[in-house]
């Protein structure tokens, strides 16, 4: 605490402190973690987007978009938010969930129909649900659960929004029902979308998204493509969007966020002939044209499930065909058990479910074979199937697990010759496999304490001792709920004992491993978004060494090596600063298409000849989709040039340290014993030795009614003129200002006119300061309220244009008419149009005046949420 002698300055203090406790800027005192200054930019302009409908946050990919919101829900909670809706898919539910809680101290709760459907599934319940935990409710869901919570409980008032990887939903108008449903269930509710490439490969993907946050922006999509589907008409774009995206590219956050390389590596690996005759086995099963195991509508799920396992290890096929083996054995004997759901949900428990939803896989639409077919099918079935099991319980090591133990030397080895922590992650598919590996490498000489697995089950005996003996070492980090605490108590052991990390990709959700720089694929997903987020969990901000990619190739399998071409060289996954780019990523609809696009691959070729031609046009495909093309169409996203990125980022900086500053002066400022009435002092003596001048300083708070929104400080020579000091300035010199020079005075007559006219004079300047702060936002919306009168000038002009030409093709069809029925045909139809036309073209003056009318009237009406009652509190009235 100051040792202060300042009246003045302590009564100054307690209007600066409430007003440094509202600032955004307070919540980098609280936050856990280190914020950036592209962070702190998007967050304050994510705050005044929400009042015009919200934002779309653009970061490239690593930027921490995550952080930018989570800092605006908390910004948003304190100042009373109450029920907050964040829709995510499905995978990102448990990340988002422990992020929050981690890093910001928000408590979440994740909505599915385990959650909700029983315990809370009457209006009545879920309002039970929603006060779960006291103050606000942050309620996480899956895309299509989203729409069935808002849909099923239409009452409750959201208000907010998040939506995670918000490209999934630029399609809104295009057939996309859950996005529009999406679209339909949160109109009028304030928006944050999330998403490094809002723009793929055409405008019409940023129309969907800018529709979300509000359809008035751009109206209808044919006058939008109209308008901006011109290469001259970008920068006009540009600029109609900066207000609502921000994006940061990772290039401009290079200057004070440091970046390191990612190196890829590769080691082969032979099959043996077991494992050979495994493989196709497996393939020809899986090529069946009818499955007597597999449900039809789940057939594509789970042929992608198991030649995901066939890739990872013989354990975890014959695991997975003993699975298949009790389904097809219910089948023989005609039972029809609720237990069948149980084994498709162990296939569906592998699945990124992205959209969770079993139609983003093909199901199969063949003839269902009949009764007689069915048994025999089946016992030949049961066949194939001991037949593969046969074939896995037979193998007893895998020759993968040899090209991992000398990636892990390898690794160990660069990591001490360049004085690094021997640590290693190594993903992949199945808790089968995860054992397995386990066991062999320690038959091959690791040290059990040096190995430990995530996977995300809390049951785990070993990892349960670990946690054990985490709580009784770190007794005040519990409270979090037992998963986020486990994964705490594996990473603080990873971290502090362990070498090897064995995680499944479900268990690596929400990692943060800076503090290791090799990942290991034991087995290659096809899906390059997960791939980049499996890399990312090392190659992430904080991580100081070079981080290198192993992958484990079976170079006899030509399929399996132009997989990773691709995913190499067209995605750049494994090399370079920074991972694959927004452009490359940006060439996917979906990293589930491309997965999909592999397995049609897979499913459908047998010879090298054509898997060549397969994935040449795979190739071609992707490459049509050009970089270039990709790249332009972002471009329009930055709302200014990389120099003026670098001038916004370097002024949030000074901000920020200004706001620090003044934190650190006031708070250490003794609190005031003073109230708030107004005191008439001087200090002539402060006047003339330290001022060098007479005049009056003015010292309170400019309020709207009884809220406080900015303290007053201004000084006036002996005229009355504004002495032209800064706030920081007034405050030095206050700093010389000795409480025994000060002494009371009652003001005469002349003095109280004279203070009544400075009164008026800075009620009248705040007033402006205040309106001058706001106006970028009124402006924004009188600009959006402009153009959806000129949006809806342009639908009259296509409308008009469209029955000229429909008129034309009428007549051009009735003056070729053979018959006179046709001729009357013909000519009604153009009568009747001519007749619509008309009508437009009678009203198109009245039409516009009333769509300015409107629009004016609908500016006025947001102008007037932001009127005030201007009051200024005057305090102290000191004379010098």
């Amino acid at each position: 605490m100051i040792e202060s002698d300042n009246l003045v300055l302590e009564q100054y203090g307690r209007y600066k402190r409430e007003e440094l406790e509202a600032s955004p800027y307070k919540f980098l005192l609280s936050s856990e973690i280190e914020i950036n200054n592209h962070q702190v930019a998007a967050f304050c302009h994510a705050i005044d987007a929400l009042e015009t409908g919200g934002i779309i946050l653009a970061d490239e990919v690593g930027l921490g978009k995550t952080i930018e919101t989570g800092l605006v829900l908390k910004y948003m909670i304190e100042r009373g938010t109450k029920h907050v809706i964040i829709i995510v898919p499905a995978s990102l539910r448990k990340q988002w969930q422990s992020e929050l809680l981690e890093k910001f101290g928000i408590q979440s709760r994740i909505a599915d129909r385990y959650s909700v459907e029983g315990a809370y599934s009457t209006k009545k319940g879920f309002k039970r649900f929603l006060k779960s935990y006291d103050g606000a409710c942050v309620v996480i869901a899956s895309y299509d659960y989203a729409g069935k919570l808002m849909e099923t409980f239409n009452e409750v008032a959201w208000d907010f929004c998040i939506i995670d990887e918000a490209h999934n939903l630029r399609n809104v108008f295009h057939g996309a029902k859950r996005a529009y449903k999406l679209y339909e269930l949160t109109k009028g509710i304030p928006k944050i979308l999330l998403t490094a490439t809002p723009i793929q490969n055409s405008l019409k993907d940023i129309y969907g998204l800018v529709s979300f946050i509000d359809y008035e922006i751009f109206s209808d999509e044919e006058v939008f493509i109209k308008r901006y589907d011109d290469e001259r008409k970008l920068s006009e774009l540009r600029d109609v969007l900066s207000p609502i995206i921000q994006r940061t590219l990772r290039k401009d956050a290079a200057a004070y966020i440091h970046f390191s390389k990612r190196i890829s590596r590769t080691f082969d690996f032979v099959l043996s002939s077991e494992e050979r005759q495994l493989y196709e086995e497996v393939d020809s099963f899986l090529k069946r044209e009818w499955l007597y195991s597999i449900p039809k509508k789940n057939r594509g799920l789970v042929n992608l499930v198991i030649r995901k396992l066939l890739a990872s290890s013989s354990f975890a096929i014959a695991e997975t065909f003993h699975k298949l083996r009790e389904r097809l054995e219910k089948e023989y004997n005609s039972e029809i058990l609720s237990e069948k759901d149980k084994v498709i949900d162990f296939f569906i428990d592998f699945i990124d479910d992205e959209i969770e939803s079993e139609d983003d896989y093909p199901s199969y639409n063949g003839k269902e074979p009949d009764e007689t077919e069915r048994q025999k099918g089946i016992a030949d079935e049961i066949k194939a199937v001991d037949s593969v099991i046969a074939i896995a319980e037979k193998i007893s090591s895998n020759s993968k697990i040899e090209a991992l133990v000398t990636a892990l030397e390898t690794g160990f080895e660069y990591q001490r010759k360049h004085g690094i922590l021997e640590k290693a992650v190594i993903f992949t598919e199945s808790k089968r496999t995860q054992m397995y590996i386990t066991a062999e490498l320690e038959r091959k000489g690791f040290l059990s304490k040096d190995i430990v697995l995530f996977n995300g089950d809390l049951f785990d005996s070993k990892n349960s001792e670990i946690y054990r003996r985490w709580k009784v070492m770190h007794p005040h980090n519990t409270g979090y709920g037992k998963s986020v605490e486990i994964k705490h108590a594996v990473m603080n052991y990873f971290m502090n004992n362990a070498k090897i990390l064995i995680s499944t990709d479900a268990g690596s959700e929400g990692l943060n491993l800076q503090f290791c720089n090799i990942v290991i694929n034991y087995d290659l997903p096809w899906n390059p978004q997960k791939i980049e987020q499996r890399i990312g969990r090392c190659h992430r901000y904080g991580q100081k060494n070079d981080v290198v990619a192993i992958n484990l190739l079976n170079r006899q399998n030509k399929a399996d090596m132009r997989v990773y071409e691709i995913l190499s060289e067209k995605f750049k996954l494994f090399d370079g600063m920074f991972g694959s780019s927004d452009a490359s990523l940006g060439l996917l609809e979906s990293g589930m298409g491309f997965e999909k696009s592999i397995l049609g691959i897979y499913q459908k070729c047998n010879t090298e000849q054509e898997f060549k031609r397969a994935f040449d046009r795979l190739e071609k495909r992707i490459d049509s989709k050009t970089f270039d093309k990709s790249e332009k169409l972002m471009s329009i996203l930055q709302g200014m040039s990389s120099e003026e990125k670098q001038v916004e980022l370097e002024l949030t900086s000074r901000k920020i340290s200004k706001f620090l500053n003044d934190w650190m002066f006031w708070s250490n400022m003794p609190d005031s014993e003073m109230d708030n009435r107004t005191y008439f002092w001087k200090s002539p003596i402060w006047g003339e030795n330290i001022v060098g001048s007479h005049g009056t300083l003015f010292l309170g708070a400019f309020c709207d009614s009884n809220r406080m929104l900015f303290p007053v400080l201004e000084m006036f020579d002996d005229d009355g003129n504004d002495a032209g000091f800064s706030e920081d300035e007034i405050i030095s010199l206050l700093t010389l200002l000795d409480d025994d020079t000060i002494t009371y005075f009652k003001p005469t007559e002349r003095e109280v006119v004279y203070f009544s006219n400075l009164y008026d004079w800075i009620r009248d300047k705040m007033t402006e300061r205040y309106w001058r702060g706001i106006e970028p936002t009124i402006q924004y919306e009188q600009k959006k309220m402009a153009n959806w009168a000129r949006n809806r000038e342009d639908m009259l002009h296509i409308k008009m244009n469209n029955l000229k030409d429909e008129i034309a093709i009428a007549e051009e069809q009735m003056k070729n008419a053979t018959s006179p029925v046709d001729q009357r045909k013909f000519f009604e139809e153009s009568s009747r149009k001519k007749n619509r036309l008309a009508r437009i073209e009678r009203t198109y003056n009245k039409r516009l005046a009333s769509y300015q009318e409107d629009s004016e009237m609908e500016a006025e009406k947001f102008r007037k949420r932001f009127e005030i009652n201007p009051i200024l509190l005057p305090n102290i009235i000191l004379k010098f």
